[in-house]
């Protein structure tokens, strides 16, 4: 699920907020019973892989992000709210899946440019690739053969980066295009039009196939309408 800050505005100021934010976090998975499989903290939003009931689901988040905010006001000596009302969530149905979402949660650092890498202290990367090497290796490590291969799959980005994402009517929102358009991109939105036209077709190629609009693509990258109508892709 996704957690974003009110008008995209930033969530965490410093650590503290950040580790404040977790052990809230798993106080509540505690008592709910849940489990934390995978989870990244950006500036201004909050990517989390629970296991939890999904009735559970909506009350975790709003008590998390609730009893978090009221002390983020308070530290910062701010008002009013301070995450959107809603947040995009998505049932894992199968294993292929949740690594799929393990993969963009940990990638998020790099498609911001924040790390070359995806080593990122705030995220769930780290500790996993750590537990190979000693303790309890948890539910996203045992499906890995070696650190390794959990190294290597994360290198390798896959076209579905979408997960988490609200999709209304068979759509993502505007709010979530960009993101969906940045996951699956080796360049910025704005850059595809420069491109020689081979490479500028499968980008076009590659967010039509994760299900951006034409108006969507148009919007973002500035290439017209009937240029982007015109590329073929993977239904």
């Amino acid at each position: 699920m996704v957690a974003r800050g009110n008008g995209r505005q930033i969530v965490f100021e410093d650590d503290g907020d950040r580790t404040l934010f977790m052990a809230l976090l798993r106080r509540e998975l505690t008592r709910q019973g849940g489990e934390l499989l995978a989870w990244c903290l950006m500036d201004n939003h909050v990517h989390l892989l629970l296991s939890v009931p999904f009735d559970c689901l909506s009350d975790t988040v709003r008590e998390v992000c609730g009893a978090y905010a009221e002390s983020f006001n308070r530290r910062h000596g701010r008002v009013g709210s301070l995450f959107q009302g809603r947040f995009g969530s998505e049932p894992v149905e199968s294993e292929t899946h949740l690594l799929d979402v393990v993969r963009y949660i940990h990638r998020n650092p790099v498609k911001a440019g924040m790390t070359e890498g995806c080593s990122y202290p705030w995220s769930s990367y780290d500790a996993i690739l750590d537990s190979f090497y000693g303790g309890e290796p948890g539910p996203v490590a045992h499906l890995f053969d070696s650190d390794e291969e959990y190294v290597r799959f994360h290198r390798y980005v896959d076209v579905s980066p979408h997960m988490g994402l609200e999709c209304r009517g068979g759509r993502f929102s505007e709010e979530d295009a960009r993101e969906v358009a940045e996951g699956v991109l080796d360049v910025a939105p704005h850059e595809v039009g420069a491109l020689p036209r081979a490479k500028r077709d499968d980008r076009i190629a590659r967010m039509r196939a994760v299900g951006l609009s034409v108006r969507q693509i148009e919007r973002l990258t500035g290439v017209g309408r009937g240029i982007i109508s015109r590329v073929k892709y993977a239904k």
